[in-house]
């Protein structure tokens, strides 16, 4: 590409830069550039048991918002690419432990941006693989975000991203010491019961869905399946990063004993799902207050909780999660397993029994049309659980529901499952089943599609003009997750590489160098739209916000300018919130890198 390495270690000339593009000009001051570079630094010092010894801190270099790039950093083996619309002869990558320039190249032009019509300039440094933290410095003296080349980048963005999950626990008081997340036990009322015979019901534990307090079965079943997938695709990563959670009371210290810290997080939102599943096997769709509170803390939402009714979708998706978890609990805590398991099938017995589609009338606004998809979802988890032929057999009747497209197929949410379904067929089999391996060349065809998509963009990522909506940077990430899948199979590098560029579009390699997660990178969203961070100050790390969206629903962020379609502001419910299933595929993808890359 053109590049040139260093021989003589030159010190790169030039004056201070002052620091530019900030959103908010009073959190940018020089003492935040400084834990910034502390928070790059750490990365070079993680271990599996403490991840809170701070490493020495060297002098930081001033930076700007001119140059895109991942602000968390990169594996020495992975691609490194750094972008800018700056027209310069030259760029160095400068070690700033020492303060030199270490490696220097020529820009290269990529692709224009859409809506500006500039051209894009690539810096590709990848052959560079010696870990240490650096900054990559623009001719004319501007700046990138600090960043780290290290074997553990990858591992540190999962742990971040995993152990959120934790913070965002209900119905518990929290005091983490690594974090200073903090709060009294919330929403211990029972809930009442909307419809049927009413009453009230304990429906307490689990995640906050989001930037509210509400709780969603459908989301939590497509969030768990997927950190569930995490852990079938890297299960290294996953036994042995310590989350170094919160202090656990006696009877979950006693429920996880041996079990990775990764599954007890995950073991309190299944544990919820349980509660939302009614004596006949069908499952309620949410719980949640009849109006969104203010941006208060959790403990003073002291609104009734309604548990809104069944509906068959949720069901559905519950009873694929559930299956997958006692697949993978099974190993660790057999009763566990079973109960997961039964909860499953009698979810399906309640889907038999009920053929056609029941949504509340309350949740019309999600614009649920069928559930067809997840019922075949089901049925696949079901029966690479039990072994059941009666599963099959549903799959293989229902197969045309499922979206079998390799160019049209798209990430999954709780209304469109299909890739997950497809992704199930294809990595288990327990027979000779020639479903198996169309499945596998269907991901193949679709990820080799994907590839040809992202090399074709300014920036390296999969993201078509259409894409920029709501949740833009999950739906770059979830591609990451279909390139795991496929390079499972088929171990091409074009697909790790591929997989690791949505990464790092995610983490700042963008037209806004804007790092999209919480505590993660310099220029990082410090007003998410999260109730607790507004109300209690404290910015909770490892949150995947939704990113760039052409629409900016919220009249807060400014709107069809596609990738550039976002605001770090707390109003902006339609490009800053986040939500328990954007960060699922985050961690898929950090893990899966990790697990592979080293």
């Amino acid at each position: 590409m053109g590049s040139i390495r260093s021989k003589d270690g030159v010190h790169l000339q030039g004056d201070p830069i002052m620091l530019k593009g900030k959103i908010h000009s009073s959190r940018w001051t020089g003492w935040m550039v400084v834990l910034a570079l502390l928070a790059v630094l750490a990365v070079l010092y993680l271990t599996r048991e403490d991840i809170t010894s701070p490493p020495h801190l060297v002098n930081p270099q001033p930076a700007t918002r001119e140059i895109g790039i991942n602000q968390a950093g990169y594996a020495p083996s992975a691609v490194k690419i750094a972008y800018t619309t700056t027209a310069v002869g030259e760029f160095s990558l400068v070690d700033l432990q020492a303060n030199h320039a270490v490696f220097r190249g020529v820009p290269t032009i990529s692709q224009k941006e859409r809506n500006s019509g500039k051209p894009v300039y690539q810096m590709d440094f990848s052959s560079f693989q010696k870990p240490g933290v650096y900054q990559i410095q623009l001719s004319n003296g501007r700046g990138s975000a600090p960043f780290a080349i290290s074997d553990h980048v990858y591992q540190s963005i999962y742990q971040t991203a995993m152990r959120s999950y934790e913070l965002q626990r209900c119905g518990i008081a929290l005091a983490d010491t690594v974090s200073h997340v903090h709060h009294e036990a919330c929403h211990l009322a029972p809930a009442q019961v909307i419809g049927g015979q009413g009453g009230e019901r304990d429906v307490t534990g689990g995640w906050h869905d989001a930037g509210d307090y509400g709780k969603y079965t459908a989301n939590a079943g497509m969030t768990t399946a997927q950190l569930l997938l995490a852990y079938e695709l890297a299960p290294m990563t996953l036994k042995n990063t310590s989350l170094s959670l919160p202090q656990a009371d006696e009877g979950e210290r006693v429920a996880h004993a041996g079990e990775p810290d990764a599954l007890a997080v995950i073991r309190v939102e299944l544990d919820w799902m349980r509660k939302m599943q009614r004596e006949d096997g069908a499952v309620h769709h949410s719980v949640k207050t009849a109006e969104f509170p203010g941006m208060i803390l959790p403990e003073e939402d002291r609104q009734p909780q309604y548990l809104y009714p069944v509906s068959t979708p949720d069901t559905a998706i519950f009873a694929a999660a559930m299956a997958r978890a006692s697949r993978v609990y099974h190993s660790y805590d057999e009763p566990y397993a079973q109960m997961l398991l039964d909860a499953s099938k009698k979810a399906w017995a309640f889907l038999e029994g009920s053929s056609e589609l029941l949504v509340p009338e309350s949740v019309q606004a999600y614009r649920i049309k069928s559930d067809k998809q997840s019922r075949v979802w089901a049925a696949a988890e079901l029966y690479f659980a039990t072994g059941d032929l009666r599963y099959r057999s549903y799959v293989e009747k229902n197969l045309g529901e499922l979206e079998l497209r390799p160019k049209k197929l798209t990430p999954s949410y709780w209304q469109h499952t299909s890739a997950m379904t497809i992704i199930t067929l294809a990595m288990h089999q327990r027979t000779d089943w020639e479903l198996t391996q169309q499945m596998r060349n269907l991901l193949i065809r679709h990820a080799d599609q994907v590839v040809s998509r992202i090399n074709q963009t300014a920036y390296g990522t999969v993201l078509q003009a259409r894409d920029y909506d709501w949740a833009s940077t999950k739906t770059s990430l979830g591609y990451g997750v279909h390139l795991a899948v496929a390079y499972q199979m088929e171990p091409k590098p074009a697909y790790l590489a591929a997989m690791s560029r949505q990464l790092d579009w995610v983490l700042g390699a963008n037209p806004l160098a804007q790092s999209f997660v919480t505590g993660i990178g310099m220029f990082s969203p410090v007003h998410p739209h999260h109730r607790y961070s507004a109300a209690s100050g404290i910015l909770v790390p490892g949150l995947l916000v939704g990113g760039p969206n052409a629409n900016a629903n919220d009249n807060v962020a400014p709107q069809k300018q596609g990738a550039k379609s976002y605001v770090d502001d707390v109003r902006s419910f339609a490009t800053n919130e986040y939500a328990i299933d954007y960060n699922a595929p985050l961690v898929v993808v950090a893990g899966f890198l990790h697990e592979r890359r080293n």
